[in-house]
Protein backbone atom coordinates (compact mmCIF):
# COMPACT_ATOMS: atom_id res chain seq x y z
CA UNK A 1 0.00 0.00 0.00
CA UNK A 2 2.92 2.39 0.57
CA UNK A 3 4.54 3.44 -2.71
CA UNK A 4 6.38 6.49 -1.37
CA UNK A 5 9.82 4.93 -1.96
CA UNK A 6 9.17 4.46 -5.69
CA UNK A 7 9.22 8.11 -6.72
CA UNK A 8 12.58 7.89 -8.48
CA UNK A 9 11.70 4.94 -10.70
CA UNK A 10 11.62 5.56 -14.47
CA UNK A 11 8.80 3.18 -15.41
CA UNK A 12 6.28 1.91 -12.89
CA UNK A 13 3.31 -0.40 -13.45
CA UNK A 14 0.92 -0.49 -10.50
CA UNK A 15 -2.14 -1.46 -12.49
CA UNK A 16 -4.92 -3.19 -10.56
CA UNK A 17 -3.35 -2.31 -7.19
CA UNK A 18 -6.59 -1.34 -5.49
CA UNK A 19 -4.99 -0.86 -2.06
CA UNK A 20 -2.99 2.17 -3.19
CA UNK A 21 -4.54 5.47 -2.18
CA UNK A 22 -1.65 7.93 -1.92
CA UNK A 23 0.35 8.56 -5.11
CA UNK A 24 1.76 11.94 -4.06
CA UNK A 25 5.37 10.68 -4.15
CA UNK A 26 5.15 9.46 -7.75
CA UNK A 27 5.33 12.80 -9.56
CA UNK A 28 8.88 12.13 -10.75
CA UNK A 29 8.11 8.82 -12.45
CA UNK A 30 8.45 9.02 -16.26
CA UNK A 31 5.93 6.36 -17.26
CA UNK A 32 3.26 5.49 -14.70
CA UNK A 33 0.45 2.96 -15.08
CA UNK A 34 -2.26 3.30 -12.45
CA UNK A 35 -5.02 1.72 -14.50
CA UNK A 36 -7.73 -0.02 -12.50
CA UNK A 37 -6.43 1.42 -9.20
CA UNK A 38 -9.89 2.07 -7.82
CA UNK A 39 -9.03 3.88 -4.58
CA UNK A 40 -6.94 6.75 -5.94
CA UNK A 41 -8.71 10.08 -5.62
CA UNK A 42 -6.00 12.75 -5.67
CA UNK A 43 -3.76 12.92 -8.75
CA UNK A 44 -2.62 16.52 -8.22
CA UNK A 45 1.03 15.51 -7.64
CA UNK A 46 1.31 13.69 -10.98
CA UNK A 47 1.70 16.71 -13.26
CA UNK A 48 5.37 15.91 -13.88
CA UNK A 49 4.74 12.40 -15.18
CA UNK A 50 5.42 12.03 -18.91
CA UNK A 51 3.07 9.14 -19.69
CA UNK A 52 0.20 8.51 -17.29
CA UNK A 53 -2.50 5.86 -17.47
CA UNK A 54 -5.47 6.33 -15.12
CA UNK A 55 -7.89 4.30 -17.22
CA UNK A 56 -10.18 1.46 -16.37
CA UNK A 57 -9.93 -1.54 -18.65
CA UNK A 58 -12.64 -3.74 -17.22
CA UNK A 59 -15.96 -2.94 -18.85
CA UNK A 60 -17.94 -3.22 -15.63
CA UNK A 61 -15.65 -0.98 -13.58
CA UNK A 62 -15.44 2.77 -13.84
CA UNK A 63 -13.11 5.32 -12.39
CA UNK A 64 -15.50 7.29 -10.22
CA UNK A 65 -13.08 8.58 -7.59
CA UNK A 66 -10.92 10.83 -9.78
CA UNK A 67 -12.72 14.08 -10.50
CA UNK A 68 -10.05 16.80 -10.66
CA UNK A 69 -7.38 16.56 -13.36
CA UNK A 70 -6.47 20.24 -13.43
CA UNK A 71 -2.87 19.53 -12.33
CA UNK A 72 -2.19 17.17 -15.24
CA UNK A 73 -1.64 19.77 -17.95
CA UNK A 74 2.07 18.98 -18.10
CA UNK A 75 1.55 15.29 -18.83
CA UNK A 76 2.54 14.37 -22.39
CA UNK A 77 0.42 11.24 -22.86
CA UNK A 78 -2.65 10.73 -20.68
CA UNK A 79 -5.26 7.96 -20.68
CA UNK A 80 -8.47 8.72 -18.78
CA UNK A 81 -10.64 6.07 -20.45
CA UNK A 82 -13.73 5.22 -18.40
CA UNK A 83 -13.07 8.03 -15.90
CA UNK A 84 -16.63 9.24 -16.10
CA UNK A 85 -16.73 11.77 -13.24
CA UNK A 86 -14.22 14.19 -14.73
CA UNK A 87 -16.15 17.22 -15.91
CA UNK A 88 -13.50 19.86 -16.59
CA UNK A 89 -10.62 19.05 -18.93
CA UNK A 90 -9.79 22.66 -19.83
CA UNK A 91 -6.37 22.42 -18.14
CA UNK A 92 -5.33 19.54 -20.39
CA UNK A 93 -4.62 21.62 -23.48
CA UNK A 94 -0.92 20.73 -23.43
CA UNK A 95 -1.51 16.98 -23.41
CA UNK A 96 -0.51 15.46 -26.76
CA UNK A 97 -2.47 12.22 -26.70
Amino acid sequence: TDVSALGGVHTLDLSECSNITDVSALGGVHTLDLSDCSNITDVSALGGVHTLDLSYTHNLRYCSNITDVSALGGVHTLDLSWCRNITDVSALGGVHT
